[in-house]
C-alpha cells in the first residue's frame, strides 16, 4: 500500500514539474489606431514562425491606440513571437507590391530580417523558464 501511494505522488509530481507554465507578459507599442485587432502568434518551431503550421499559441486583442499590455501563460521554452495590427480584421498581414506590408508589425527582440522581413526564428527567439515580459513595437 505504501509503495503504490509513494509511486501515485511521484507520478502526480513529475506531471505537474513537467506541465508547469510560466507568464509571458506581451507589451506591444506604436499602436496607431483603435480599428481592427493585433494578432499575436507564439511560435515554437521555426516552421511555426515562417507560417509553415500553425504557432503553438495564437490569439488576438482588440486594438487600443497608443500600448497594449497582454499576459498569456506559456510552456516553459523557446518561443518567436510575432504581432500584428490586423486595422481590417481580415486575418492576415496585407502587403503593398514587392511584399512590403501595409499594417504595422512586429516580432519578439524588435529584429527584422533584410528590408524589415521575418528575422531567423533564432534572432527572434526568447528562452521562458521564469516569468517574462518582452516589448514589441510595431512598425510599418
Amino acid at each position: 500500500m505504501k509503495r503504490l501511494i509513494f509511486t501515485s505522488l511521484f507520478i502526480l509530481f513529475a506531471f505537474n514539474l513537467y506541465a508547469q507554465t510560466v507568464p509571458l507578459t506581451l507589451n506591444i507599442e506604436k499602436i496607431n489606431s483603435d480599428k481592427g485587432n493585433i494578432l499575436v502568434g507564439i511560435c515554437a518551431t521555426a516552421d511555426e514562425f515562417a507560417e509553415k503550421e500553425p504557432c503553438k499559441y495564437f490569439f488576438s486583442i482588440p486594438a487600443k491606440k497608443g500600448t497594449i499590455t497582454e499576459s498569456v501563460n506559456v510552456d516553459k521554452g523557446r518561443y518567436a513571437v510575432l504581432v500584428y495590427h490586423d486595422e481590417n480584421s481580415n486575418n492576415r498581414l496585407d502587403m503593398a507590391m514587392f511584399g512590403k506590408p501595409t499594417e504595422r508589425y512586429g516580432f519578439s527582440n524588435n529584429k527584422y530580417g533584410a528590408f524589415g522581413s521575418k528575422p531567423p526564428f533564432d534572432e527572434a527567439a526568447i528562452n521562458i523558464d521564469k516569468p517574462v515580459n518582452i516589448t514589441i513595437k510595431l512598425r510599418k
